[in-house]
């Protein structure tokens, strides 16, 4: 949606929804900059939740993380 100058457009017309909204929601909800793929933000937010709502029996260690979460570098 965000290389393409006729995404929104396309968009807009198989979902039905209305240009201008979909333009708002890319622009407050899905910024170009949350689509990255190479960081994981509040990682121990995620965890302390996963085991408040009972995803997990109890946090992750470092090992347990590392051997979960692994992220190759971004490609240049």
């Amino acid at each position: 949606m965000y290389s393409n100058p006729e995404a929104v457009a396309m968009f807009s017309k198989k979902t039905g929804v209305a240009e201008d909204l979909v333009k708002k929601s890319m622009q407050d909800f899905q910024p170009k900059e949350a689509l990255q793929t190479d960081h994981l933000a509040d990682l121990d937010g995620a965890v302390k939740d996963a085991v408040k709502l009972k995803f997990l029996d109890a946090p992750l260690t470092k090992e347990q993380l590392a051997e979960l979460i692994q992220i190759p570098p971004r490609a240049k």
